[in-house]
């Protein structure tokens, strides 16, 4: 179980994680999971399963938080499932966890459910994955938001406002399981990705403070749909800012950016238990497309 997977692993684990997202519709790692793999993660560890000499199973397991629980996500290539591999791997797994293992389901698939429950598993989170007709929503009338007075609305300055940033993006998140625990090496890794662009990366300030921003992403042909998609990457407001409407003037500045490039949709994930959020996002008309599942259940490691 290493840190890193040699070229070798790495390639294959890569091309058995396009062909399960092929196969099933929907990728069965996260970014943060697939930027792990790509690059490495310090304590974090990643697992395979082997059949006929190839990979058939591959699990990546997140290092252990301050309570000792992980995360973890796992996909077994289609010719090979229902054999015990995907059990293997979340055993392997258990026994490297002291605290909770947590596991992510992507898109709730059938069977996911009865599987989690035959190991031990039980639900404890839910995240939607919400869509929006952007084409029809640029087009009403209303779909606009005036700034807040006193806020100014800019875009990133890479080599300048990454320090400013991730102490926002920690306040704004502060009870946010992931997104509020990023590092400067997970933000400068998405800056090296190709899909970034800081035209797309808006940042609200004040005179003094940066109080707010919104971070767009454009996904290729084929990964949400037949065509690209957009995606209101990560949205975050100063719980000080203390200024009503802040959040839906970044979520529409980055909606109608997105529209001038000339997409027709947008996607997004919110936890479903976050309801101003999800109140948000449907009075601008998103709507639910599909829901990706935590499954937890104890480890064994001692």
């Amino acid at each position: 179980m290493p840190e890193r997977l040699d070229d070798t692993d790495r390639t294959a684990v890569v091309s058995l994680v396009d062909a399960v997202t092929e196969a099933d519709g929907v990728a069965p790692i996260s970014e943060d999971g697939r930027l792990a793999l790509v690059h490495g993660k310090p304590g974090a560890l990643h697992f395979t399963q082997r059949a006929d000499n190839a990979v058939a199973g591959y699990l990546y397991l997140s290092p252990p938080d301050a309570e000792q629980d992980c995360t973890a996500e796992l996909c077994v290539t289609p010719r090979w499932r229902r054999r015990g591999h995907g059990r293997a791997l979340l055993e392997a797994a258990l026994a490297e966890t002291a605290g909770a293992l947590r596991v992510w389901a992507h898109g709730s698939l059938p069977g996911t459910q009865r599987f989690a429950e035959r190991l031990g598993f039980a639900a404890v989170r839910e995240l939607r994955l919400m869509e929006l007709d952007l084409a029809a929503a640029a087009a009403a009338p209303d779909f606009a938001a005036p700034p807040p007075d006193g806020v100014e609305l800019g875009t990133f300055r890479p080599g300048e406002d990454e320090e400013s940033w991730l102490a926002l993006n920690a306040r704004a998140f502060a009870h946010h399981p992931e997104q509020g625990s990023w590092t400067a090496q997970e933000l400068t890794e998405r800056e090296a990705e190709p899909w970034f662009d800081p035209a797309g990366f808006f940042l609200a300030r004040t005179a003094h403070d940066l109080i707010g921003f919104h971070w767009t992403k454009v996904h290729p042909a084929g990964a949400y749909g037949p065509g690209p998609v957009g995606e209101i990457y990560v949205l975050g407001v100063d719980p000080d800012a203390g200024r009503r409407g802040l959040g839906r003037f970044l979520a529409v500045a980055g909606l109608q950016h997105l529209a001038q490039t000339g997409l027709d949709s947008v996607i997004l994930y919110v936890d479903g238990d976050n309801l101003p959020a999800v109140r948000l996002y449907q009075s601008l008309g998103f709507r639910n497309r599909a829901v990706d599942t935590l499954y937890e259940r104890r480890g064994s490691a001692k």
